[in-house]
C-alpha cells in the first residue's frame, strides 16, 4: 500500500494524546468518526438552519448537543468538493503528473489512509465521485469497504434535465451498485439508497471489531432525481424533496441509536454536512441556501456555503461558530484530534481547526478561492469579490450549459455585514478592490504551481 512505503521515508509517528479530552475519548483507539457528506443540500435546508418547510429533527438535535458552523465551505460541485476533504488541498489544485491525468491524486495520502497508520477500520458507504482508474478506486485509497456507487445518481438514465426530474420513472434510473470491486448492477431502486446506506453504517457500528472506526457515508439524496423510501413518501410538508430529507434525518437518527445502544455515542466523532449548495434550477427536486444568493455550481455563498454539525458528547464547545472554515481543512483537524501527524508535502491547504471544534477559538482561517472550472472569486478576511459570476450550471429545460459572466469592474461585498451579496462596496473603496485583485491574482498562480496560498 502506497501509504506505508511513505512511512519509512518520513518517519510518521502518533503523537500524544490530547490534554483537553476526558475519559474514553481521551484513549486514541476509542475515537470512532461518522462523516456523512449529503449531496447537494442547501444551507436552508435544516431546521437547525432555520428552514420552515423541512423537519429534520434529528439533525436538529446533533447540532443542539453539538457545534454547528455558519461559515463552512464546501466546493461549487460534487467533485472538487471530494478531492478537497479527502487531500486536505484545494481541489482545484493541477492533479495531473508523469502518470496521467489524476496521476497525482491516485499518490495522495487520504484521510482514511492516514487513519489506517494508527489502527482505524475504514470504510466509505455511498458515492465515489473520485474516479475508478488505477490507484483511484476506494479500495485503493484506503478504504477497507465500499458499498455505494461511482457517481451521483443521474449518470445511468434519461438525459438530466427537468423533463426527465419530473416524469421519468424510477426503473429508468439504472445506476450501479458496487460492492468493494464488485458491480452488482442497478439492484437497489433510487428510493432504497438511503435505507441500504443507514443499515450498512448501523452494521459497522454494531460489529464486535474493538478497532476505532470511520465511517465516510456519502449519501446520493438529495441530488436529483430525488426519491423517498416508501415509509416516507407524501409525509413531508415540502412534497418530495421534503420526503427525502425526512429520511436523511431518520438515517441520522438510526445511526446515533446504534451508537447509543452499543455503547459508543460519547467516543465518536458525528459530522453532518454537504457537498456544496442546493441544486435550485430543479426547484421542487431541490432545496435552497436561504438567506444567501447562488446555487450549485454558482460561488457565490449559496453555491459553496453549506450546513455543517460536529457532535462529540463532552468533548466539543457546544454551541454556533461563525469562524470560516472550509473542506480542506477537515483533514488537518481529524488528524489533530487523533493524534497522527501528517507527511511533509500532502493536505498543504489544510489547517487544523480542532482548537475551534474543543474550545471555541477563533478560526485562524482568513482566505479562500472559490472555482468553477476557473477562478472566479476570492475571500480575504471579511471581503469577497467576484471576478467572474453564473447563476447556475444549464439551462435547465433544454440541459444547454450557460457560460460564466466576467465582472468588470469587479463585484465586492462584506459578508460578515452582507452574506447575501446584494451590496456591491466596488465603488466606495478603489483602494480595497486593487488589494483584492492583487490576492486573488497571486493565490490564483499559487494554487496552480502547487505553494500555499
Amino acid at each position: 500500500m502506497k501509504f506505508h512505503a511513505v512511512l519509512s521515508v518520513l518517519g510518521v509517528v502518533l503523537v500524544s494524546c490530547l490534554g483537553p479530552l476526558t475519559g474514553a475519548a481521551s484513549e486514541l483507539k476509542d475515537v470512532n468518526i461518522i462523516y456523512v457528506l449529503a449531496d447537494d443540500l442547501g444551507y436552508g435546508d435544516l431546521g437547525c438552519y432555520g428552514s420552515k418547510l423541512n423537519d429534520t429533527p434529528h439533525i436538529d438535535a446533533l447540532a443542539i448537543d453539538g457545534l454547528r458552523m455558519t461559515d463552512f465551505h464546501a466546493s461549487a460541485w460534487c467533485a472538487p468538493s471530494r478531492r478537497g476533504l479527502m487531500t486536505g488541498c484545494h481541489p482545484n489544485r493541477p492533479w495531473n503528473n508523469h502518470k496521467g491525468r489524476w496521476g497525482r491524486l491516485a499518490d495522495a495520502i487520504v484521510i482514511p489512509e492516514l487513519l489506517k497508520t494508527v489502527g482505524y477500520r475504514t470504510a466509505l458507504i455511498g458515492k465515489w465521485h473520485l474516479e475508478m482508474s488505477e490507484g483511484l478506486h476506494p479500495l485503493d485509497q484506503g478504504f477497507d469497504y465500499w458499498c455505494g456507487t461511482r457517481g451521483s445518481n443521474d449518470w445511468d438514465g434519461p438525459a438530466p434535465n427537468y423533463e426527465s426530474f419530473r416524469s421519468a420513472s424510477e426503473e429508468s434510473w439504472k445506476t450501479p451498485l458496487y460492492v468493494n470491486r464488485e458491480n452488482l448492477g442497478p439492484v437497489v431502486p433510487q428510493s432504497g439508497f438511503t435505507k441500504r446506506y443507514t443499515e450498512e453504517v448501523v452494521d459497522i457500528i454494531k460489529s464486535d471489531n474493538e478497532k476505532p472506526f470511520f465511517v465516510y457515508l456519502a449519501h446520493n439524496m438529495p441530488h436529483v432525481p430525488v426519491f423517498a423510501s416508501k415509509q416516507f413518501q407524501g409525509g413531508s410538508r415540502n412534497g418530495v424533496y421534503g420526503d427525502v430529507l425526512a429520511e436523511l434525518d431518520w438515517s441520522m437518527g438510526q445511526i446515533v441509536k446504534a451508537l447509543e445502544e452499543t455503547g459508543k455515542r460519547k467516543n465518536t466523532i458525528v459530522v453532518f454536512t454537504s457537498d456544496n449548495g442546493p441544486w435550485s434550477m430543479f426547484t421542487e427536486f431541490s432545496g435552497v441556501a436561504t438567506p444567501l444568493r447562488g446555487q450549485k455550481s454558482t460561488t457565490w455563498e449559496g453555491g459553496t456555503r453549506v450546513p455543517f454539525i460536529v457532535s462529540w458528547p463532552g468533548n466539543l464547545k457546544r454551541g454556533k461558530h461563525a469562524g470560516l472554515m472550509t473542506h480542506y481543512d477537515v483533514y488537518a483537524t481529524l488528524a489533530s484530534i487523533v493524534g497522527v501527524s501528517i507527511p511533509d508535502g500532502h493536505a498543504i491547504d489544510s489547517m487544523d481547526m480542532s482548537a475551534v471544534w474543543l474550545k471555541g477559538s477563533a478560526s485562524t482561517r482568513t482566505k479562500h478561492i472559490y472555482y468553477f472550472r476557473e477562478a472566479m472569486a476570492y475571500r480575504s478576511g471579511e471581503f469577497k469579490i467576484h471576478i467572474k459570476t453564473r447563476e447556475r450550471t444549464r439551462e435547465p429545460e433544454t440541459g444547454k450549459r450557460e457560460q460564466s459572466l466576467g465582472q468588470d469592474p469587479p463585484l465586492i461585498f462584506n459578508l460578515n455585514k452582507d452574506a447575501g451579496e446584494k451590496k456591491n462596496l466596488h465603488a466606495e473603496s478603489q483602494d480595497l478592490a486593487e488589494r483584492l485583485l492583487k490576492e486573488f491574482d497571486m493565490a490564483r498562480k499559487k494554487i496552480q504551481s502547487w505553494e500555499p496560498f
